[in-house]
């Protein structure tokens, strides 16, 4: 009878150490890109996690920027010319950050969602 009882507690106990593995590689940071077409970005609204990077790829035959709409005091990824992509721009603080075209203006514009990540509890 004990031994029916070993199987299931080790199938759990896998179980749970491949999520917590599992967990652990979601929580690594990661570069993300947001390509710039004609005038638009794409995804024009995009979620991402505390320590994330943010690169843009210029895909449009013209010269883009990605500049926070705070005068570009949160990020300025100055301009980038076609086929051609930013510096990773990382994020380190939590909240909603709104950016546009600095040579297109505010009808070409961005939002970026920056949450923190859920705690990993280990085993």
């Amino acid at each position: 009878m004990d031994r029916f009882l070993l199987l299931p507690v080790a199938c759990v106990l896998i179980l749970a150490v491949s999520l917590a593995w599992s967990a652990d590689k979601k929580a690594e940071a990661s570069d993300i890109t947001v390509k710039m077409k004609s005038l638009s970005y794409d995804p024009r609204k995009l979620e991402i996690y505390v320590g994330d990077s943010v690169v843009w790829t210029n895909e449009a035959r013209s010269a883009h920027t990605a500049t926070s709409d705070d005068e570009g005091k949160m990020f300025d990824t100055g301009e980038i010319k076609p086929d051609e992509s930013s510096k990773p721009v990382k994020f380190e603080e939590e909240g909603e950050f709104k950016y546009h075209c600095k040579i297109h203006g505010k009808s070409m514009s961005g939002t970026l969602v920056v949450n923190r990540r859920a705690a990993v509890i280990k085993p």
